[in-house]
């Protein structure tokens, strides 16, 4: 089979979707001046893109839910190394994460629509940050929830047992107090 000449190369088609550039490429040469753009309009779409991303890592842990109820399925309701492990990520993790919640959100502050240049600041990002707690609340419910399935969570009254004292008998019989009088 022999190579495709340039003459048959230019008469296949284009594929269909497929537009030329408008603009011939640059061959790297420094006499192309590129379009100027707005820094007002700039900024507003770098806004918008910091709040996109803002929104993505808040309700990344409600995405990661199903996972999580899944492996705890697989992880069985006795009380064995693997479970409890597993509940001891879910307890713990979102209480680190709401911790760290202001750190988590350092790379998104924005400039409030009132601020000047060098004020940023968490306020537009208090949507997210609730949004990413409440989330965070969700996981915590979920290991909660395990821990109460195992038996580890003690919800009734008979886990308290050894921390209720007796309380005095409102009356005593007379036999009792006869057979007391003897001793």
């Amino acid at each position: 089979m022999e190579p495709l000449s340039k003459n048959t190369l230019k008469n296949i088609p284009n594929p269909p979707g497929f537009s030329l550039p408008l603009a011939p490429p640059t061959s790297g040469k420094k006499d192309v001046i590129p379009p100027r753009v707005d820094p007002a309009l700039q900024a507003k779409r770098s806004s918008d893109l910091r709040m996109k991303r803002a929104w993505e890592l808040a309700l990344s842990p409600a995405k990661s839910l199903p996972m999580q109820a899944i492996m705890l399925y697989f992880s069985g309701s006795g009380v064995q190394i693997f479970s409890l492990g597993i509940v001891f990520m879910l307890l713990t993790s979102p209480i680190k994460a709401v911790f760290n919640i202001f750190s988590a959100f350092e790379p998104f502050k924005t400039l409030p629509p009132w601020g000047k240049p060098g004020q940023e600041s968490y306020l537009p990002l208090t949507g997210p940050m609730v949004v990413y707690v409440i989330c965070q609340a969700l996981v915590l419910s979920l290991g909660l929830y395990k821990t109460s399935t195992m038996g580890v969570l003690p919800t009734s009254s008979s886990d308290w047992l050894q921390f209720e004292t007796r309380s005095n008998p409102p009356e005593w019989s007379s036999v009792r107090s006869f057979s007391l009088g003897l001793l």
